[in-house]
């Protein structure tokens, strides 16, 4: 809420919009980035909570005790689902901001260009017609060039062939690099934390618009 006062006070009181600088625009983005940064953090920080009571959960002998682990992990879920909310807000407000600044910078750019500018004593129709005429003639250009450049270096099918065959031995390689990767303790703990993910956000994805039951 008081991001929002703050960002209404900018629009209420004595100032009007005309009277609001750039600067000023400038100096409430910069201070929403910062908040930005700090809610950011309490994310990161969240995750990295609910990784280590995973690792924790999964070394412990008692299942009451992971009981109680699963229910702290949901509880920091729900905490950033929160803090994800705040993002949100502190986006839509940045976005507001940077609409603001765009619109009163073009105003001030047109400001300096002024009535003299070359462009704004051009007849348009004119303009439109003859941008028109070069754009046509310059993708005629590029097309003839492309041809004759592709029958004097390369023969037909020969350059989507070793293009195959060179994606077919990137993948065999990649392939072979999973096969020969021997499992670690690290490995085991991401791929525990996409499931638990996958649970926490199960609920979320099956309520999403349009998704078949």
């Amino acid at each position: 809420m008081e991001l929002l006062g703050r960002i209404k006070g900018l629009f209420t009181g004595k100032k009007s919009l005309e009277k609001i600088s750039i600067d000023e625009l400038r100096k409430e983005r910069l201070r929403l980035e910062q908040i930005e940064q700090r809610v950011g953090r309490d994310v990161d920080d969240l995750e990295k909570r609910k990784q280590q009571l995973f690792v924790k959960g999964k070394d412990e002998a008692s299942q009451r005790q992971q009981v109680a682990i699963a229910r702290k992990i949901k509880e920091l879920d729900a905490t950033g689902k929160g803090k994800d909310k705040q993002l949100a807000m502190i986006s839509r407000q940045m976005r507001v901001l940077s609409g603001l600044i765009t619109i009163k910078e073009n105003q001030s750019l047109v400001q300096e260009l002024g009535v003299s500018s070359i462009v704004s004593r051009m007849d348009i129709g004119e303009l439109q017609k003859y941008v028109e005429r070069a754009t046509v003639a310059g993708q005629f250009q590029m097309e003839r060039f492309a041809e004759i450049l592709k029958a004097m270096e390369t023969p037909e099918g020969m350059e989507l062939a070793e293009e195959d065959e060179d994606v077919l031995s990137i993948v065999a390689a990649m392939q072979e690099s999973r096969e020969a990767e021997e499992p670690s303790a690290e490995t085991a703990v991401e791929d525990g934390m996409k499931k638990v993910e996958d649970v926490l956000h199960r609920k979320d994805s099956a309520d999403e618009p349009g998704r078949e039951e």
